[in-house]
């Protein structure tokens, strides 16, 4: 499909634009066209805050990760004095990375030309360029990208002219403070690759609809009839509803969260913020999953899993935490096994999108986001 034909850009919009109770999921060609993904990599994930980490993963003076952001490489660092950087992973020399997963350094060298760089980005060394006539390496170092932090996230921003974090966060961030992030650390960082494109991973995980048929272990468990969506602007939702915790027999090997505590022992809640951050709280713990587009038809998806900080000092904790860790990642393998079919019905001749369904009002709130950043 040509981003020139203005026909079914129309459709689209139209689409989009319906009442739920009137409107259609959206054609193939949306999430299966190179020209509509190389505009989605442009209009949103090059202006958008995107959630990259957590403080605890760089938590220590010369600890640095890395990560690839819609083919552009990112290096997080901490320096001596603590302070967080965030950088294009790329020498100025010859554009070589300079560091690749995550680890503890003084300093980053390039593995080509040995340029090396401190943790706040100055260029400390160059070998053999005495003679190029002006070169200042004072006047030389890693070009620095804009990052913020909210309870213990990092994002970075690739717009220089993006609003500030906070307003990017807006309700999601006054939705979910009662989690207390910041009072958590990370247990289990999982990784996966789903064969279809971000938008149907993304609508997948703020889907209700798909439990009961796709996840019997824990969809039973939630009373649909009496899921309701507050809907919110750039194609957000919060959700709170009724469920059990994310565990094989909906037990809680860990216990409450202590500020949860006198909360029931089903609650549960669920929010999404573009452009690729869902969260799924529950009494006694939280999993937040990321989505990273690596091509029309590909998407990482990592999920975090957080804990209470003072969980860790228990002695059974690795032991238990990993009955929520296990438990995911075979949600997650469901969810993994269904979304290519997704894909290949959006390059079939013969698919026709169907009516949504008031369970999919989240995805409709997306849907209706999404195409008016790319085509409003």
């Amino acid at each position: 499909m040509s981003l020139l034909d203005q026909r079914a850009i129309a459709d689209l919009r139209a689409s989009v634009r319906a009442p739920l109770s009137q409107a259609r999921h959206l054609p193939g060609w949306y999430y299966a066209s190179p020209e509509v993904y190389q505009r989605e990599v442009e209009r949103i994930f090059r202006r958008d805050w995107l959630c990259v980490a957590r403080v605890e993963e760089i938590e220590r003076p010369g600890d640095y990760t890395t990560a690839t952001i819609v083919d552009e490489p990112v290096l997080l660092t901490r320096d001596e004095d603590g302070a967080i950087h965030a950088f294009a992973n790329l020498c100025q020399h010859r554009g070589v990375q300079l560091a690749t997963g995550c680890g503890n350094a003084r300093r980053l060298t390039c593995r080509y030309h040995g340029w090396t760089y401190d943790l706040r980005g100055r260029l400390a060394g160059a070998a053999f360029m005495d003679q190029a006539e002006g070169f200042d390496r004072g006047q030389i170092g890693l070009k620095p990208l804009r990052h913020a932090e909210w309870a213990g996230w990092i994002f970075v921003n690739f717009d220089d002219h993006a609003p500030p974090l906070e307003t990017a966060l807006g309700d999601f961030a006054r939705d979910l403070d009662f989690l207390h992030f910041e009072r958590c650390r990370i247990s289990n960082k999982h990784s996966t690759v789903w064969d279809c494109n971000w938008k149907f991973a993304n609508e997948n995980l703020s889907d209700p609809y798909h439990f009961r048929a796709l996840h019997p272990s824990f969809g039973a468990r939630i009373p649909l009839e009496q899921y309701t969506f507050d809907l919110r602007p750039r194609g957000g939702v919060f959700v709170t509803y009724d469920s059990a915790p994310q565990t094989p027999d909906g037990g809680t090997p860990l216990g409450p969260m202590p500020w949860l505590a006198d909360r029931s022992p089903g609650f549960s809640t669920q929010a999404f913020l573009a452009p690729h951050v869902t969260v799924i709280g529950r009494r006694d713990e939280a999993h937040i999953y990321t989505t990273w587009p690596e091509g029309p038809d590909r998407t990482r998806v990592f999920v975090y899993h957080l804990f209470p900080k003072e969980h860790f000092a228990r002695n059974d904790f690795a032991e238990r935490a990993r009955v929520y860790h296990d438990f995911i990642a075979s949600v997650i393998e469901e969810d993994r096994s269904v979304v290519p079919e997704l894909q290949r019905a959006a390059r079939s001749m013969n698919f026709r999108p169907g009516r949504l369904g008031w369970l999919e009002a989240a995805v409709h709130n997306q849907q209706r986001h999404n195409v008016e950043r790319l085509f409003g």
